[in-house]
């Protein structure tokens, strides 16, 4: 799948864009209209874990992306039942409720499909035993599939 670099601004025809790496986010420098976001750095990332700041052995960070989970393992999610525990007042408790709300309700519809199947995906690979290779690569073609449409009307067991 490629992409389209944009060399100029859609809302103001600007060619003053500027791109964030560190916050994943195309953005036009005259008019702020923030061209494309949840960019993902595919590049390898190097970490010291030295605590005296001497540059010791560096370790490669973060956790593989994964076809597996509908998110690929990179996005996020507001608490859970368990953080609600730990919350004080009733106010906490409301807003804590409305941001989880809100969180599930911004997720496309394409999204919500993915976290379905891909728990009915895991699911099954779990009951046949099978290696974890082979439901990465099933996860990929459902995804290939949603991607053109073939899912849309169908119930995931006929997929």
């Amino acid at each position: 799948m490629r992409r389209k670099i944009l060399k100029e601004c859609t809302e103001c025809a600007s060619k003053n864009i500027y791109r964030n790496v560190e916050r994943g986010e195309t953005t036009c420098r005259d008019c702020g209209l923030v061209i494309e976001d949840r960019m993902v750095d595919f590049s390898q990332e190097w970490r010291d874990f030295a605590d005296d700041g001497s540059s010791g052995q560096k370790r490669r960070t973060g956790a593989p992306t994964s076809h597996t989970s509908f998110d690929q393992g990179l996005g996020t999610e507001v608490g859970s039942t368990s953080d609600f525990y730990k919350l004080g007042s009733d106010r906490e408790r409301d807003r804590f409720f409305r941001l989880r709300k809100w969180n599930i309700r911004i997720s496309t519809a394409i999204e919500r499909n993915l976290k379905v199947a891909l728990a009915e995906l895991k699911r099954v690979s779990s009951f046949l035993r099978l290696p974890r290779s082979v439901e990465e690569e099933a996860a990929r073609i459902y995804r290939r599939a949603v991607q053109k449409g073939l899912v849309r009307g169908r119930s995931m067991e006929s997929v």
